[in-house]
């Protein structure tokens, strides 16, 4: 199974229950979902997209700002990196020129970088490039970023007008992906999960309340359960495990989350997790797409 990540970034879950949001709504109902997902302490974004990518909390990975030069420990290693050595194509769209880090040189087939202060519709733009390479070049692995709801927050403050109709542009951003991928016949072939880096109060998202550390997770696509509510508890380090679920490729060792087992709609990973997590079951993905 190919797979797609969406990170909105600082996007509370209160937001997306009152912003108008028809292609999020749509994912929620025909997939499987939490409005109650946790992020990592300090919930600032570079840190908390290392947790997200490497499953590790930020002591872990060591990346404990937004720096533009990171040293990460030796032991966190990314999705896309793990992707990579088990020979899948990767992809990322992104706005943040601080993300290139999220992967080392090499593990990524298709970037792109738009500069955030360049454009004004920034996520539609990044959603553009992104709906252009998974129809022309189909990766296993794309991580897509919208930035908007962030910058709206810090300017406006969150749950703003600003705000929410930033949360709407990301929505409209979301559904020019779902749009190419049925266009392109492409919808059987991907499973989406998508969620944020962490929340927000007032103009910032420095403080541990529930604001800031509530967050929504999501999963939609042919394998996902439809309709369902997350009972567990989710943590955004759970992410990049379940991500390799999906892809059909072992856990990294060092990932310290788990695979959301609860968002299949069968019991097959529930079955074959303990010889998955160590690698040694070569398990293949559900559905077949060149």
């Amino acid at each position: 199974m190919k797979t797609i990540l969406v990170i909105i970034d600082g996007c509370r879950s209160d937001g997306l229950e009152q912003a108008k949001t028809p292609n999020i709504d749509y994912m929620i109902e025909n997939g499987t979902h939490t409005l109650n997902a946790r992020t990592v302490t300090p919930s600032v974004t570079l840190p908390a997209h290392f947790s997200i990518f490497t499953s590790l909390p930020p002591i872990a990975h060591n990346v404990l700002a937004n720096t533009g030069s990171p040293n990460p420990s030796s032991t966190a290693r990314s999705i896309i990196d793990v992707a990579k050595d088990f020979g899948k194509k990767t992809a990322a769209f992104y706005s943040w020129e601080q993300l290139r880090n999220l992967s080392a040189p090499g593990s990524l087939d298709h970037s792109h970088f738009i500069n955030s202060g360049s454009i004004e519709n920034l996520d539609l733009e990044v959603a553009q490039v992104a709906a252009g390479c998974l129809k022309s070049c189909c990766p296993d692995f794309c991580f897509i970023y919208f930035e908007g709801t962030d910058i709206a927050g810090h300017r406006s403050g969150f749950m703003s007008t600003e705000y929410l109709d930033a949360i709407e542009t990301a929505d409209t951003a979301i559904g020019i992906i779902l749009n190419e991928l049925k266009k392109a016949n492409l919808s059987d072939c991907y499973s989406i999960i998508l969620h944020s880096d962490h929340g927000g109060i007032n103009h910032h998202h420095t403080e541990n309340t529930p604001e800031v550390m509530t967050v929504p997770w999501i999963a939609f696509g042919p394998e996902v359960r439809q309709k369902h509510i997350i009972t567990d508890k989710v943590n955004i380090i759970d992410t990049a495990p379940t991500l390799a679920g999906l892809m059909g490729i072992p856990v990294h060792h060092t990932w310290q989350g788990r695979v959301i087992t609860e968002i299949f709609k069968t019991s097959v990973f529930e079955m074959v997790q303990p010889a998955f997590l160590h690698s040694e079951f070569d398990f293949r993905p559900f559905v077949h797409c060149n």
